[in-house]
This record gives C-alpha cells, sequence and structure tokens, in this order.
C-alpha cells in the first residue's frame, strides 16, 4: 500500500499539482489523499477538482481556517496564527485519516502548538525522522527564516547573495526553524529580479519536492522499523 500524505496549502496549488501528477506518472509511489486549504478562494481547490476528473482520484480538498472555526470569546490569535477551534478541526481531520505524512505546500499560517506536539519536531527528538510534517520553503535557511515569496528574493538580491533556492525542513514551533531535509542551490544570475529569481526556484521545487518527499518516508519507515 502506499504512503499516504495530507497537504496542507493556502494558494494556487500548483506545487501540490506537481506532486500529485508525480504519483500518477510513478515517478514517487506517495498518494495524496487529503488537501486542507486556509484560503476559501484558493486556486488549489480548482486544481484538485480538475486532478480528480483527470485521473479519476478521490482526494478530498477541505477549508478550515478562522472563519470555518472562529475565535472563542476572548480567545486571542495573532496574525498569521490558527484560532484554537481551526486547529483542532484540522488535527481531527489529520488524525481521522492515518497519513504517513503531513506536508505544508504553499500554507501561509503559523502552525499551532497541538498539531507540532503531535506531528512535527520537539526539542527532546534525535532523529528528523520521529517528526511526520515538513514544508517546502523557497528559500535558503536561515537566511530567508520568517519570509514567505518575493520577500526571500529582495532579500537575497538586496544582500547580492550568490544563491537563493528551495529548503524542505521539518515543522517544528517557530516558523522556519525545524531541521533541514534537503536543499536545492538556485544561482543568482546578472539581471535577475525577485520574480525571475521566483520562477526559477519554484521550478527546482516542483522538480525536486516529490522524490525529496518520497526518500523522507522511506527514511521515516525506516527508522520507525528498527524503533519496534
Amino acid at each position: 500500500m502506499k504512503p499516504r500524505i495530507a497537504i496542507l496549502a493556502s494558494g494556487s496549488g500548483t506545487t501540490a499539482e506537481a506532486f500529485i501528477r508525480a504519483g500518477q506518472s510513478g515517478d514517487i509511489d506517495v498518494s495524496v489523499a487529503l488537501v486542507i486549504v486556509s484560503r476559501e478562494k484558493a486556486g488549489v481547490f480548482q486544481r484538485i477538482k480538475d486532478l480528480n476528473a483527470e485521473f479519476g482520484l478521490d482526494i478530498e480538498a477541505i477549508l478550515i481556517n478562522h472563519v470555518t472555526h472562529p475565535a472563542a470569546h476572548g480567545e486571542h490569535v495573532g496574525r498569521g496564527e490558527q484560532t484554537g477551534g481551526e486547529e483542532a478541526a484540522i488535527l481531527a481531520a489529520l488524525l481521522g485519516g492515518s497519513y504517513d505524512l503531513v506536508a505544508l505546500m504553499g500554507y501561509m499560517k503559523k502552525v499551532g502548538p497541538n498539531l507540532i506536539q503531535t506531528f512535527g519536531w520537539l526539542p527532546e527528538y534525535t532523529s528528523v525522522f520521529q517528526a511526520r510534517m515538513v514544508n517546502t520553503h523557497p528559500g535558503l535557511l536561515p537566511d530567508t527564516k520568517g519570509f514567505h515569496g518575493l520577500q526571500m528574493q529582495e532579500y537575497t538580491l538586496d544582500h547580492h547573495l550568490p544563491y537563493g533556492g528551495q529548503t524542505l525542513h521539518v515543522v517544528s514551533e517557530n516558523y522556519d526553524d525545524g531541521p533541514i531535509i534537503a536543499e536545492h542551490k538556485v544561482a543568482v544570475e546578472p539581471g535577475d529580479t525577485p520574480e525571475s529569481l521566483f520562477a526559477r526556484i519554484q521550478a527546482v521545487e516542483k522538480k525536486y519536492l516529490p522524490g525529496d518527499i518520497e526518500n523522507f518516508i522511506k527514511g521515516r519507515m525506516a527508522y520507525m522499523s528498527k524503533e519496534e
């Protein structure tokens, strides 16, 4: 049986689509069963609908955010954070599906502490394979920690760094702070704009992310079998 993963996304879903297509083409032996989305009008909904129709899949895409699960009376929710109800709903959906891995692909919210406790990186862990939640970050870490989208490419160009890139890392309590699993550098070219550099980084992400995630899952399964 193929390893099952759940994806958390917020935007157009191009990375999620590339990952799903890699599974359908046989490039990786992993299946996506669930996509949890934080924005009602995110393009990823239509992409999943189209992929389901094209390949005869049954991937469920569900909206869970601060509107579907608003903050409780008196609850303080910082900018970009999940409400308690939102986090609980995501946790319930993930626990109900027996997923081998949770992958953030353009998910624009900070993951709540209960989700980290269940799936993410904890300070007492001694192996990266003890966690089962990863994030793809379109920049090199730690230089672009906490940045989003074009911010990272602007930082790279403004600071005259020789490389941008894409990083796959385990999700921890703080933004972009978990152990790095894989990193792919993209050389800055003369005349680059944030947009042109970002486009090349996104192409690299789509090329390498499926294999990097599959390798992590295989490594984690080998690690867990030794621990049993």
